[in-house]
């Protein structure tokens, strides 16, 4: 994993020079965290409004087999 990291560094340091490297390096983790960021809120969304909605069918199912038995 450590030399992974490494020749990914050394790839924009012989790229774009030391300067710019680090830079274009930073705004690349900055993007990357930010749409790990954006995702996870998604997914917590996604899985809230599930949530709600299982619970509401349930809800119904159980209204509705509930006054069959009556």
């Amino acid at each position: 994993m450590y030399n992974c990291y490494i020749s990914f560094r050394n790839a924009f340091i012989n790229k774009f020079g030391p300067v710019l490297g680090y830079l274009l390096m930073v705004i690349c983790m900055f993007t990357t965290v930010s749409i790990v960021i954006f995702l996870f809120r998604i997914l917590i969304k996604l899985a809230a409004g599930l949530l709600i909605a299982c619970l509401i069918v349930f809800g119904i199912y159980y209204a509705i087999t509930r006054y069959q038995r009556n």
